[in-house]
């Protein structure tokens, strides 16, 4: 499904709104709206410590390619790996995308290593304290 045709969360409450200038103002909040950012994701490696940078949606769509870089990292570095997911530019995280960082948390924890969430933006942070996953998380 297109990003244009994907249904907005529930928790976004944010609207771009006309301020007689070329860019508006956001209404309803501080943060600055990230529904635009296209999908990208990079892997870092420096020294034990892989990091996942991902932008845009965490969904269905893309959290496969997250499981897949995360899962082929940790394989790939010496023990005891350290595997951070950087969340700062992502939007918008469904079910799937908890779901991955869970299935990472438990592959990072099964070859003796550590799993943590990086900058999660503040419509991630808030799934995440929503759902509870937070506590599982080291939060960086």
């Amino acid at each position: 499904m297109p990003a244009y045709d994907r249904p907005r969360s529930l928790y976004h409450r944010h609207q771009i709104v006309p301020d007689n200038g070329p860019v508006g103002r956001i209404e309803g909040g501080e943060e600055p709206m990230l529904e635009n950012t296209p999908w990208s994701l990079t892997t870092e490696q420096v020294g034990s410590e892989i990091v996942l940078r991902a932008a845009g949606a965490l969904d269905l769509e893309t959290a496969g390619q997250v499981r897949t870089a995360g899962t082929a990292a940790l394989r790939a570095s010496g023990p005891p790996p350290t595997l951070t997911v950087d969340l700062a530019d992502v939007s918008f995280i469904d079910s799937t995308g908890l779901g991955v960082l869970v299935t990472l948390w438990h592959q990072a924890r099964n070859v003796g290593g550590k799993f943590q969430v990086a900058r999660p933006s503040p419509a991630v942070l808030r799934i995440l304290e929503i759902t509870g996953v937070d506590a599982l998380f080291d939060l960086a």
